[in-house]
């Protein structure tokens, strides 16, 4: 759209609600109070998670000369956002794409309206470009450390959620989707993990004999520092958010607690904690661990877990209060 265009440009006004009002507002004008209009912005990445990126041409009104998203612009009156994110991107890029079937993946309220962003995944040939010469000089692929730099430079506009733009996309679709490459990461965790370890017993304690208490949940969490210090707690890791716990004693060649989130099971996460014990273990002697004996509800899972590695049934115990408990041992496998 050339400037002359823009001059006559309407957009459909919208409430703080984002509901349209029915008027119409021409582009240039100042909005009033209380109403609001539409911008999108349509984030492209390759399969390498390079993002194409616009350089703006140095006689644009705003942030002219400077490196921008693959495209950006304003709703014209009756477009839907995908409709409008679609138009910017074949007026901008000459290319076609359908998001019909698409929502933004965020939005960013600003003081004049509602910004949808729409990170999509495509690999497209720079000379399939057609770039349009009243908005855009260049467009090429950066990766996330060239942007960030070029931004800490001041050649590129400070979004200031650049840096997560290029993990969001795969964030959202592993994590709320449940996906099995979830970025699990693991360690013998130190006490800097020990708020997070603590929120994530809160959420399992009702599974575990003997946290029913104020009073058994603070002897727990010393028991949890001294495991830190001695090196024998092994979390996993989502982020900084620990979402898998397993104490274990080398004196004893036990496995003391282990636990997983909830939103996190069915990822292998259990297993990967369970070798990294077992390489401190004394591999001569049988790894023992007591679980819920076969009559409790709640051991079918933790149970069928052990078996699967290889524990094999032991005798019954008493946990407190005689709460009957089961040991499992896994033994040296004999050549």
């Amino acid at each position: 759209m050339g400037e002359q265009e823009k001059k006559t440009e309407l957009w459909d006004v919208y409430d703080k609600d984002r509901v349209k009002t029915g008027k119409l507002h021409r582009r240039g004008e100042k909005l009033g109070k209380g109403q609001y209009h539409l911008a999108v912005h349509v984030c492209i990445f390759n399969s390498k998670n390079q993002m194409l990126i616009q350089q703006r041409q140095p006689f644009k009104e705003d942030w002219n000369n400077m490196w921008d998203l693959t495209v950006g612009g304003s709703a014209v009156a009756g477009d839907t956002s995908s409709q409008a994110a679609e138009r910017e991107v074949y007026e901008e890029l000459g290319l076609k794409i359908d998001l019909s079937d698409a929502r933004p993946d965020f939005t960013v309220a600003f003081p004049d309206g509602f910004d949808d962003y729409y990170l999509i995944r495509k690999d497209v040939e720079l000379s399939e470009l057609v770039l349009q010469e009243t908005e855009v000089q260049r467009a090429r692929w950066a990766d996330k450390e060239e942007v960030l730099k070029m931004q800490e430079e001041g050649t590129f506009i400070p979004y200031w959620f650049l840096d997560r733009l290029f993990d969001l996309k795969q964030w959202y679709r592993q994590y709320r989707e449940g996906n099995e490459e979830t970025p699990i990461s693991y360690e013998y965790a130190g006490e800097r993990r020990l708020a997070s370890w603590m929120s994530l017993v809160e959420v399992v304690r009702g599974n575990f004999p003997g946290l029913e208490t104020e009073e058994k949940l603070q002897a727990y969490r010393e028991t949890v520092e001294k495991c830190m210090r001695q090196g024998t707690a092994v979390c996993a890791l989502f982020g900084n958010m620990v979402v898998g716990i397993l104490l274990f004693s080398v004196k004893r060649n036990m496995l003391c607690c282990m636990a997983v989130h909830p939103g996190f099971r069915r990822k292998q996460i259990g297993t990967r904690m369970v070798e990294m014990m077992l390489a401190k273990m004394d591999k001569e002697r049988p790894v023992v661990v007591e679980t819920f004996r076969e009559e409790d509800e709640r051991g079918a899972a933790p149970r069928a877990f052990y078996k699967k590695l290889g524990f094999e049934e032991g005798e019954l115990c008493f946990f407190e209060e005689n709460y009957p408990e089961q040991r499992f041992y896994l033994r040296k496998r004999q050549k």
